[in-house]
């Protein structure tokens, strides 16, 4: 009777065991799935970066708030990402946010002395997470501003449209807007992208994978190139650095009126002087009144990342600003409940046979 007593109890140790891991992994992926408030600003004026809990650095990039560049004022987040065979991408980033239409702003400042890239510089990007290729990516191609849009419906293959936003011009800070109603199953998507107040581009269609939320909002610096496994080793140059200022993430009805914003005061930017264009894949963007109509083609996983498990930014990964948040008290009380009432339930039985063997 003992050991069949044993059994009992070591079972329902068991079952408590994996009710803990279950327990922890829910509470895992309660925190992947965190939101970000909206509405959302931020002009890193308090010196941290701590109002964006993820962050993704491969390599030794590092992630800083200075004072903005370009006669701006004030503060402003730098990233540096520098060219020694081992680091491809410095960003940080939002929390998801629930589906719907939102309007991004902000501002970003290439510096004069950025070296032309004839691959993609990656500036933002607005990702679904583990297993997708970005939803919407703003990068520098050579010397012009590209937006390149990924959908996935059904089981078919990432569809990829680009669209050409012009030059990218250095030494000045560029003010961004982008009005995105994200995509689902039953709601048509749409974005429209502004450049100084001017739509330079827009896409009318899927622009999500219709995950359980929407994509959230990353920033920085990612050569997707630049991945030594992919056979790229230091060349000498310069370390990149990019600069962002007053990030903003704010609710709107769709085919809201364009925002009234004027450019930020700067020093007059210096003289560039384009030598080609980018590859033929580009589509060049729309005028402001047409909507975007391209084919889609397949990814190419050359020019844009795909998040996969082992992939840091996919982690909910916090700023050394914010603390680590500690989940153990929460892990810890859910596992002695749960352990504490399986021993409780095999005392009760335990009890109930013995008085059961009495009897006979």
């Amino acid at each position: 009777m003992l050991q069949t007593h044993s059994r009992r109890v070591r079972r329902i140790g068991a079952i408590s065991t994996a009710a803990v891991m279950v327990g922890f992994g829910a509470t895992e992926a309660a925190a992947d799935r965190a939101l970000t408030p909206v509405p959302f600003k931020d002009g890193f004026e308090s010196g941290t970066t701590s109002a964006f809990p993820r962050k993704g650095i491969d390599g030794t990039g590092t992630v800083s708030v200075a004072p903005a560049p370009g006669g701006r004022g004030g503060k402003a987040v730098r990233f540096a990402m520098p060219d020694d065979g081992g680091s491809y991408r410095t960003e940080i980033a939002t929390n998801r946010l629930p589906y719907g239409s939102y309007r991004y702003t902000f501002a970003n400042y290439l510096p004069a002395d950025w070296v032309r890239y004839e691959n993609q510089t990656i500036v933002s990007q607005w990702h679904g997470g583990t297993g997708t290729q970005p939803a919407v990516v703003l990068s520098v191609k050579a010397d012009r501003w590209m937006m390149v849009v990924h959908w996935k419906t059904g089981s078919g293959e990432v569809a990829e449209v680009k669209h050409d936003l012009g030059p990218a011009r250095l030494g000045r800070w560029n003010q961004w807007s982008f009005d995105i109603t994200w995509s689902t199953a039953t709601t048509p998507g749409s974005i429209t992208a502004r450049l100084d107040g001017a739509q330079v581009g827009s896409h009318r269609g899927p622009n999500s994978y219709h995950q359980d939320t929407a994509p959230y909002h990353k920033i920085g610096l990612y050569r997707p190139n630049w991945q030594a496994w992919k056979g790229y080793k230091a060349s000498g140059l310069p370390t990149v650095v990019n600069y962002y200022d007053d990030i903003t993430i704010t609710p709107i009805s769709p085919g809201a009126s364009a925002p009234s914003s004027s450019p930020s005061p700067q020093t007059p930017p210096p003289t560039t002087t384009p030598t080609s264009r980018p590859d033929a894949s580009i589509t060049p963007s729309p005028s402001a009144t047409g909507p975007t109509v391209a084919a889609p083609t397949t990814a190419s996983p050359d020019d844009i990342p795909t998040d996969t498990g082992a992939d840091p930014d996919t982690d909910n990964e916090p700023l050394a600003e914010t603390g680590t948040p500690d989940r153990t008290p929460i892990i810890l009380a859910l596992g002695s409940a749960l352990i504490a009432g399986g021993i409780a339930l095999g005392r009760r039985k335990a009890t109930r046979r013995r008085a059961a063997d009495r009897r006979a």
